[in-house]
């Protein structure tokens, strides 16, 4: 039975979501609601809930779990949404994964919180450092360790498979703008020090850590060496699993709207080896000469050593791989663009072109200030 996410709510008015009544109301997002009216059609809801929880407080833990079931089809996977544990069954072939998705979402019970895509910091070295090494690590750790509690290996549909947990970060204001560093430290529990050597060549060097501490809240580092994560195959990390996601992808193909100037941009990985920074890009989207983007972009799954049932190289679909080699941890990118965040900017066809060009103009000068063009 399909199901309609754009209903009538009903008594729930006053619940709703303001970032839901954008993406219901603006003609900014009208390539988004094109593209969930066709989604929505073959959208399995097991629990009976997800349009109440789309159009509410789980705003954003449903459009992620709308976004990985376009990524999971769009990598050949066959989609089971049949069971209300995890929320994904997979199969290709011979290989069948579990996956369930999961959010970090803001502390406290402060109802609806939209998100917003810049922090509430200021972005001085002991800040970032503290952001990375211990703040993001707890909050990403918390829902992780709480899915680990719950066993779902135990479950029927789920023995003898491999199982994977996707997570995405809307716990604080720029969550949505962080890489999956922070992330990857505590999986294995280990930093990364990089720097260049004498001969400007790029060296990394990794030291173990043991926990991350944010105030009155410690954590052990090491995910996969907790007791139980050896069912975890491992984690799959997104950022991109939002409304202007779906906009983008719709505009670029069916659902363009010939009403609206749409811009991506942001930093990329760069492919100079000896690249310390990502590289920045910017493109209009659905220009001919644009890039497509897939919904796999940006995705990296982080795989477990220690996996009693572990997933080969690449079989998730995501962009990239990191995984533990001979001692040593390596990333391995399938794709030549893998974005590590971006920002939509959408502009009328009537607007003033001078004052895009201008807007567009500043934002490439601030993105080349912090991330330069020495891409080799």
């Amino acid at each position: 039975m399909s199901i309609d996410l754009f209903k009538d709510p009903g008594g729930n008015k006053k619940k709703l979501h303001s970032q839901y009544v954008a993406l219901k109301k603006s003609p900014a997002f009208k390539p988004a609601r094109t593209i969930l009216r066709s989604i929505q059609k073959t959208f399995t809801d097991p629990d009976g809930n997800f349009v109440e929880q789309f159009q509410t407080t789980g705003f954003d833990q449903k459009t992620f779990e709308l976004f990985l079931n376009e990524l999971f089809i769009s990598q050949g996977f066959a989609v089971d949404r049949r069971y209300d544990r995890p929320d994904f069954l997979l199969s290709r072939g011979e290989l069948t994964i579990a996956v369930e998705a999961v959010t970090a979402n803001p502390s406290g019970n402060k109802g609806v919180v939209p998100y917003s895509l810049f922090p509430d910091i200021d972005s001085t070295d002991s800040e970032l450092v503290d952001l990375y090494r211990h703040e993001i690590p707890i909050r990403l750790g918390s829902p992780l360790f709480t899915k680990l509690k719950k066993e779902y290996w135990k479950l029927p549909q789920v023995q003898g498979r491999p199982f994977a947990i996707a997570i995405q970060d809307f716990s604080r204001p720029g969550s949505l703008t962080s890489s999956s560093s922070a992330l990857s430290q505590y999986l294995y529990g280990v930093e990364y020090e990089v720097k260049l050597d004498e001969a400007e060549n790029l060296v990394v060097h990794h030291s173990p850590i043991d926990e991350h501490v944010k105030g009155s809240k410690k954590i052990p580092s090491g995910f996969f060496e907790l007791p139980g994560s050896e069912n975890i195959s491992g984690v799959l990390f997104c950022n991109t699993g939002t409304i202007p996601t779906f906009n983008r992808i719709s505009h670029a193909g069916k659902g363009n709207d010939p009403g609206l100037r749409m811009f991506r941009y942001g930093t990329r990985f760069n492919h100079n080896p000896n690249a310390v920074l990502p590289a920045p890009f910017m493109y209009e989207v659905g220009e001919r000469q644009a890039r497509k983007e897939l919904w796999n972009q940006g995705t990296i799954f982080f795989h477990n050593p220690s996996a009693l049932y572990p997933i080969p190289i690449g079989d998730t679909g995501a962009s990239a791989d990191m995984y533990l080699k001979g001692g040593e941890y390596i990333t391995k990118f399938h794709d030549d663009f893998h974005p590590y965040m971006s920002l939509t900017a959408i502009f009328n066809e009537s607007d003033n072109r001078e004052k895009v060009d201008g807007f567009l103009q500043r934002a490439w000068e601030d993105l080349v200030k912090v991330y330069p063009l020495d891409e080799g």
